[in-house]
């Protein structure tokens, strides 16, 4: 009779493909992010609307069918224009740094548009279908689209540095440090003087360049973030308006009220009874 003996296989580890992401459905109206940065990058697609996209001092109109990816550590905004549908897509960096010790040299293209997006905007249809399932398997099945979205990604609109034209470092990254700043204090009482003193410069001098690189003033963006903060928990929370309010570092009704309603065309009250309504 035939012995047979246990093969103790040695496992090679090829990649370490351990990491989080984030896939969203976009289904909001007027909503905006003020400028801020991640390690990771950010795929938005357009399915009905438009989305104005600021990557530091490059603006993109993203239209229906549209493509839109925000590189690793560049600064950048977003607003929606009215009502808007689609797919946000933000993957770490180190994911393509595990398979590729490379990819810090590369850059993805900024703007694609519907012509040449058919595949990709059919595939993130697929991985949304995939994450709303409760199939057996589907969360493999979600991986698998997820990994052919990023190979398409990576052989159809990758570049190197070098060969992107319009890939170049910009002006805002001089006050990068004030809005890291700005980001994590402002629902707090910040001072101009605090923040200009970051950037050893004058509070006059500051207030310029920061003009010039964002296309808002110190006070307006400020006042940009406290109120994308404030929307998000109107919208996530039962707590009182007022409440919410002083949260979010709004003491300036009058001015607040004037934005909000600038930007979403509704009251937070209107707004609060309408999440209710959806409840």
């Amino acid at each position: 009779m035939q012995a047979f003996t246990f093969e103790n296989i040695e496992h090679k580890r090829q990649f370490d493909l351990q990491f989080t992401l984030r896939f969203d459905c976009i289904d909001d109206c007027n909503y905006f992010a003020p400028y801020h940065w991640h390690n990771h990058i950010e795929i938005i697609y357009v399915d009905q609307g438009n989305i104005e996209l600021k990557i530091e001092d490059n603006s993109v109109e993203l239209k229906d069918g549209d493509i839109g990816i925000v590189n690793s550590a560049k600064i950048h905004s977003t607003k929606l224009k009215g009502a808007v549908k689609g797919f946000l897509l933000q993957v770490p960096l180190s994911a393509f740094n595990q398979i590729d010790d490379k990819s810090n040299s590369y850059v993805y293209k900024d703007f694609i548009s519907k012509n040449d997006n058919e595949v990709l905007s059919t595939l993130l249809f697929k991985m949304y279908e995939a994450q709303s399932s409760n199939l057996p398997g589907i969360k493999l099945k979600f991986v698998s689209l997820l990994y052919e979205f990023l190979y398409l990604l990576i052989s159809n609109f990758r570049f190197s540095i070098e060969e992107y034209s319009t890939y170049t470092d910009s002006s805002i990254k001089r006050i990068a440090p004030a809005i890291a700043y700005i980001e994590k204090n402002f629902k707090k009482d910040i001072k101009l003087s605090d923040v200009s003193s970051i950037l050893n410069m004058s509070s006059e001098h500051f207030c310029r360049i920061f003009k010039q690189c964002t296309g808002e003033t110190f006070t307006s963006y400020i006042l940009s973030l406290r109120i994308a903060s404030f929307y998000h928990s109107l919208q996530n929370s039962s707590v009182k308006i007022s409440t919410l309010l002083t949260e979010n570092g709004i003491t300036n009704y009058k001015v607040f009220s004037r934005e909000f309603k600038k930007i979403f065309k509704k009251t937070p009250m209107e707004i609060r009874k309408e999440t209710e309504t959806n409840l």
